[in-house]
């Protein structure tokens, strides 16, 4: 992935979920659309849910070409509040540092605490987070991801 590329996740990761003034659309289906864009790229993250939820993030080239895309499934531990937990993963996402599709392993605040572990690069990864409170997890969430699209036979 270009460095042009990883600035441009980077901004759209700390414009997205847990933002303030973030482009979110809420559809009556359950769907959220979260967008973001600049000159050259544009990234949509289209998640459902609730509780487990799931999505997919994709950047797209001048044109409208998908160039790298995320799948990821999450879920907040039956029995725990979700309130504080999601408000904590919306402070871990705007705090992420470029070259991570994701927040910063190690992040603390009060008592949760932020696991990520990645296999890979952006190029082509898997990934998994946590969420801990106190040491105990509370939530988990797994990603796959990397470039799209980079051969084609016309």
């Amino acid at each position: 992935m270009n460095d042009a590329l990883k600035q441009f996740l980077y901004k759209a990761n700390t414009r997205g979920y847990g933002s303030t003034g973030v482009d979110e659309e809420k559809l009556p289906n359950g769907e959220h659309v979260i967008h973001f864009s600049d000159d050259d790229y544009e990234f949509k993250d289209v998640y459902y849910g609730g509780e487990p939820y799931a999505g997919q993030e994709v950047i797209f080239a001048q044109g409208g070409r998908a160039i790298w895309a995320m799948q990821y499934r999450g879920f907040v531990v039956d029995g725990e509040e979700l309130g504080p937990i999601y408000e904590f993963l919306g402070k871990v996402l705007t705090g992420t540092e470029v070259g991570l599709p994701r927040g910063v392993d190690g992040f603390a605040d009060g008592d949760f605490s932020y696991e990520f572990k990645m296999n890979g690069d952006l190029d082509e990864f898997s990934a998994n987070e946590k969420i801990l409170r106190g040491g105990k997890v509370v939530y988990a969430a797994d990603f796959l991801g990397g470039l799209v699209d980079t051969r084609r036979e016309d």
